[in-house]
């Protein structure tokens, strides 16, 4: 089983975004570029479900993954919002390990990090936005088996 954790593409900033909802932030010009062609580098999968936070920047980042991938279940979790923390993506790990065999997960930094390193150990990545990390649960252990920067 494949799970595959997706940091949202590049959305406006936050320092201009201050006064406003930060979960409505959305993506950019050149996010949105970024988000495509994420979504062009996860053909290779046969994805069964995207799951994302509920920030847009997060689930517009997913609908262009979802676009090309028309089996999927698609849905939003408020369990993958940035202010909830890693219980949420801890929690989405039993029925991601049980139920599919290949997932993506869109959120936010650092928790994407913190949940690679909660599922593999010790392991130190540098997500930037944009960034695809892909495990692969096997002999049930997860290891990280691939990385790639998006650039906005």
């Amino acid at each position: 089983m494949y799970l595959v954790l997706v940091r949202h593409a590049k959305a406006e900033d936050r320092e201009k975004w201050n006064a406003k909802d930060d979960l409505r932030r959305p993506l950019v010009k050149k996010g949105v570029k970024q988000a495509k062609n994420i979504a062009k580098y996860l053909k290779k999968y046969s994805i069964d479900a995207i799951i994302s936070s509920l920030a847009i920047r997060a689930s517009d980042t997913a609908k262009y993954i979802a676009a090309y991938q028309k089996q999927s279940t698609f849905f939003l979790s408020p369990s993958l919002n940035p202010e909830i923390g890693i219980e949420g993506y801890i929690k989405h790990k039993e029925e991601i390990q049980q139920d599919w065999e290949v997932v993506v997960i869109v959120g936010h930094e650092p928790l994407i990090g913190e949940f690679v390193r909660h599922l593999c150990g010790e392991v130190s990545l540098k997500i930037s936005k944009g960034c695809v990390v892909e495990l692969e649960y096997k002999a049930n252990k997860w290891r990280l088996v691939g990385l790639k920067n998006f650039k906005a």
